[in-house]
């Protein structure tokens, strides 16, 4: 009878010795691509900035106003359209003096043509959602600044979907797509080799990872289906980002002179400086097996990372003390007065974030670990020795444990 284990290792074989698709995808991956190579597959900032530069026909790209008129016109025909503005219309205007704005107002894209009275507001999501009525709002605020100009609303996804405010035309990045790839080229013999090579990469970008029905998508899909079960394994035993992080941590502080490594879990990483390490402050019990009461603590959470220095629990008179001495020294500590004293198990006494959640958007370990390690170097060369000083000040805590009453 074949065993559980046994079923596994004949899968993830299959998968690695029966798998052409996977090489098809790592071929695929391979070719390089510019957008690819400077992490904007995903950013819809990044989208937005070059499809306004492809939009702008004052930009040296040598389409003119072509792409911007020909997006509009595509958008207005594919649906039913309110707004006064016709696809006989935009044919027939001359758009040359359209004007791109950036993020005025928060709106992705907005285009002025002050020749027609006419506004273009494009809201772009390539992964998040709408937020906070901004789709009203943003129309809102274009009629009060614009009165009496003609209004038209794209909101540009991935696969079409539908606006929550009517007024919006859905626009979906196959017809992006599309259109880059086409213009690219028809153009080809007017358009410079640097502008269509561009336009070629963003058109393959949107093709290999943005369009629903994707290159990369139907292969993985094909894949999955095939390996189905070496892929859930793999996938059950992958490091996560949480994970590298913490072996980062431990790394950094191991690297770090005088300071020592306390105890380590994916979701904490505690040490303390080897001049912390007095007989005084090692009479904790039930928080790590050191027994050390005074620690900083990385709490390395999923979308946030932060540096604390925590008295744990130990003698209650010892830790009052420690609470009162951070205190009297405000400049020094930024001590969580919430509660008003030490009661509890734990308590902060100094905390600062090293990293948020707007920085794990679409972030790789290899992103993150340079701010976190120039904030703990800033931390070491600075605050570290103040809070050391003050530490240092005290008389009490450098005493024989055995003769500190604590009655």
């Amino acid at each position: 009878m074949m065993t559980e284990a046994y079923s596994d290792q004949k899968a993830l074989e299959a998968f690695l010795l029966d798998n052409p698709e996977l090489g098809q995808l790592e071929a695929l991956l391979d070719e390089f691509n510019i957008f690819e190579a400077i992490g904007a597959v995903r950013q819809e900032v990044r989208h937005s900035d070059f499809l306004a530069f492809l939009l702008n026909p004052r930009e040296r790209h040598g389409l003119g106003a072509a792409f911007a008129q020909l997006l509009l016109l595509t958008a207005v025909r594919a649906n039913e359209n309110e707004t006064g503005v016709t696809a006989v219309d935009l044919a027939l205007w001359e758009l040359n003096d359209l004007q791109v704005l950036r993020e005025w107002q928060n709106i992705d894209i907005l285009l002025l043509n002050e020749a027609h009275r006419f506004a273009v507001i494009i809201e772009n999501k390539v992964d998040s959602g709408e937020h906070s009525g901004q789709l009203p709002r943003y129309w809102r605020i274009v009629r009060q600044r614009y009165p009496g100009w003609q209004v038209l609303g794209l909101f540009l996804t991935p696969d079409g979907r539908e606006p929550s405010d009517e007024r919006y035309l859905p626009l979906d990045y196959g017809l992006i797509h599309n259109l880059v790839a086409d213009m690219a080229e028809a153009r080809a013999s007017t358009l410079g080799a640097d502008v269509q090579t561009l336009m070629r990469h963003y058109a393959q970008m949107l093709r290999r990872h943005i369009m629903p029905d994707s290159d990369i998508a139907q292969l993985a899909q094909r894949i999955y289906k095939k390996h189905q079960r070496a892929l859930d394994l793999i996938f059950e035993h992958r490091p996560d980002l949480q994970s590298e992080l913490r072996d980062y941590l431990i790394a950094m502080i191991e690297a770090t002179p005088g300071m020592i490594l306390d105890h380590a879990t994916k979701t904490y990483v505690r040490c303390c400086p080897e001049a912390w390490d007095a007989p005084m402050l090692r009479q904790g019990a039930g928080w790590t097996p050191t027994g050390r009461m005074l620690l900083l603590e990385f709490s390395n959470r999923t979308d946030r990372l932060l540096l604390r220095l925590y008295i744990g629990p130990g003698p209650q008179p010892l830790r009052e003390q420690l609470y009162n001495l951070a205190l009297a020294h405000p400049l020094v500590f930024n001590v969580s007065k919430r509660g008003g004293s030490v009661q509890g198990s734990y308590k902060t006494i100094y905390g600062q974030d090293l990293l948020r959640a707007r920085d794990y958007e679409s972030a790789t370990l290899d992103e993150l670990t340079p701010k976190v390690q120039q904030k703990w170097d800033s931390f070491v060369g600075g605050r570290l020795g103040e809070i050391t000083a003050v530490l240092q000040s005290a008389d009490w805590l450098w005493e024989d444990a055995s003769a500190q009453t604590t009655e």
